[in-house]
């Protein structure tokens, strides 16, 4: 599978930080979205559905996991689809990660790492029409955890966005490595 190729560099994530512009561009997101709800259903509302049913609150951390399982499901289906391999999933320190052993050209690569985003996205998006009442603050928690998950996302097709079509990436899962195709 990498006879064809010779890698060009490797990327540890955790090296890596992401760039300002993205992070100040999901924290305006962030408060503009909050702003929006807010205005539309009271964060009191909200509360008093908790004093209500205190079990209510473990709602959040709940969703908060199964929105990660769901992030890192969604790049592996994908990474079995453009390869044909299974993908494996592991932790590193807090974090979950999907990664493979294919070697996935640039613009397949950039369709994985973007697609949780959008997909969830949408969803949330979706979410927000269907649900009333305090229920939206559920959405709303979903939508910030898909935009502060997919930061690093972003980050990743920032750094690749540059290279040749001709070149490939392997995901390690806390890292990536580049190829070069040789011929």
């Amino acid at each position: 599978m990498y006879s064809n190729y010779e890698k060009s560099k490797s990327l540890n994530w955790e090296e890596i930080k992401i760039p300002k512009i993205i992070n100040i561009v999901t924290i305006g997101l962030i408060v503009i979205s909050t702003l929006i709800v807010q205005y539309s259903v009271p964060l009191h509302e909200l509360f008093d559905l908790i004093k209500q049913n205190p079990l209510l609150i473990l709602a959040f951390p709940l969703t908060a996991f199964v929105y990660i399982v769901l992030h890192e499901l969604t790049h592996g289906i994908l990474m079995r689809y453009y390869s044909g391999v299974s993908p494996q999933y592991g932790f590193s320190g807090l974090f979950i990660f999907a990664k493979s052993e294919a070697v996935f050209n640039k613009y397949a690569y950039i369709i994985i790492t973007l697609a949780p985003m959008i997909v969830l996205g949408v969803i949330c998006s979706l979410l927000f029409f269907m649900i009333s009442g305090a229920g939206v603050w559920f959405t709303l928690f979903v939508w910030i955890i898909n935009l502060y998950a997919s930061r690093g996302d972003l980050q990743a097709v920032t750094l690749l966005k540059g290279l040749p079509s001709t070149y490939s990436i392997k995901d390690d899962g806390d890292s990536v490595h580049i190829f070069k195709q040789t011929y």
